[in-house]
């Protein structure tokens, strides 16, 4: 007789775990910043190391900001940004160059303007600051040096408070924040170049990965690396114009540059104007040469053509073939904006400095693509020479 044997018991399911809509969407939410910020730190340790021990990445759009390279180290403010005080630097110049106490090109000076001292203050961005220039070589620097210690009585000092690659809206908001508080009796504005090299974002999302690009080393890295492989398709606070610029896009870039650049002039103005200080506009030259002899459009033994001959060239090229080349815009935007400093300085009866002819009467003047020779900066000073001295009083 057979005993029946007993299956074993099988041991009964326990309950599953059921998480609300809610949950799921948190937990998901949680999940992904996690891996975001892991990504992220991952990127800012890389960067460290990849770039030398650099301790800009580990810190990256917070504390410190830089050019796509990764050099030109400066501290980040509201607003705006400038070099770390009390320091020798080499940033594009031929020798190392001095930053002050304050943080800017130049020797050192006092916050609270002496008394009888009458202060100009030199706004601009690297031409301004000098590239390709010694410390003795830049015009604010050659001004000073013009205009001597002393005018009428008056004890004068040139500031030059130019800072590599800032916008209009950088130069006014460090001009509110900061610049003011030096009591300045004149400002010059030497202008526009910083403004027309980009473009700007035309959509919400375009403007989300500038603001990414600005602060997530990931992000950063991930555009150069594709852009550098596809081209300018990621956005970003470095990217390029696309290569070749038709009618319509260079219609969209004209009315957010003209629109930035004329919102941050009249701010300028206004801040100015309200303290009763008087300011000289400079018309700054632009040229698209070097880049035509990079890509073999013109050889460097060709004449170089005048501010007004290159932009009736564009015009012309843009006419017939309905598109410009990408490097060639800059040039377009920046007429565009020239065009509003006339304007504002014939409006608020401003004296106008006319670098742009200055410079077409000799091309070769220009040593880059903006940045101004010795021998330009010279020129220069000396054209703002017989327009200051008037307005120096007490």
């Amino acid at each position: 007789m057979s005993v029946p044997i007993a299956s074993p018991m099988t041991a009964a399911p326990g309950p599953r775990i059921q998480l609300s809509r809610k949950k799921k969407v948190a937990f998901t939410a949680v999940v992904f910043v996690a891996f975001c910020l892991v990504t992220e730190a991952g990127a800012r340790v890389a960067s460290y190391f990849y770039y030398g021990r650099n301790p800009y990445y580990l810190l990256y759009g917070y504390r410190s900001w830089t050019n796509d390279e990764g050099t030109g180290h400066s501290e980040k403010l509201d607003g705006y940004f400038k070099f770390p005080p009390n320091q020798t630097i080499e940033y594009g110049t031929p020798e190392p160059c001095r930053i002050n106490n304050h943080g800017f090109r130049g020797a050192d000076f006092e916050a609270q303007k002496p008394p009888g001292t009458f202060r100009i203050v030199a706004l601009g961005a690297s031409s301004t600051f000098g590239y390709l220039s010694t410390d003795q070589q830049t015009y604010p620097y050659l001004l000073g040096r013009l205009l001597g210690e002393r005018v009428d009585g008056l004890a004068v000092e040139v500031l030059n408070a130019g800072i590599p690659h800032s916008t209009t809206d950088n130069i006014a908001a460090a001009l509110e924040r900061e610049l003011l508080g030096y009591e300045p009796d004149l400002l010059t504005l030497y202008t526009c170049c910083a403004d027309s090299v980009r473009p700007l974002a035309e959509s919400g999302v375009q403007k989300t990965c500038r603001l990414l690009d600005e602060y997530s080393a990931a992000y950063a890295g991930l555009r150069k690396a594709v852009n550098s492989v596809v081209g300018p398709v990621l956005f970003g606070q470095w990217t390029d114009f696309l290569p070749k610029m038709d009618k319509a896009a260079l219609e969209r870039q004209v009315e957010l540059h003209e629109a930035r650049t004329r919102g941050n002039l009249e701010r300028i103005v206004a801040l100015a104007r309200a303290r009763g200080i008087p300011i000289v506009f400079i018309r700054q030259p632009l040229t698209s040469w070097f880049d035509r002899v990079k890509w073999g459009l013109a050889s460097e033994s060709d004449p170089r053509p005048g501010y007004e001959e290159e932009y009736r060239a564009i015009q012309a090229e843009l006419e017939s073939t309905g598109h410009i080349h990408g490097f060639e815009t800059t040039l377009y935007l920046h007429h565009h904006l020239i065009a509003i400093v006339d304007e504002l300085a014939a409006k608020y009866g401003y004296p106008t400095v006319d670098n742009i002819a200055l410079v077409s009467e000799k091309p070769e003047t220009l040593g880059s693509w903006v940045h101004l020779t010795h021998e330009a900066n010279e020129r220069l000073a000396r054209a703002l020479y017989p327009v200051v001295v008037p307005m120096v009083k007490p």
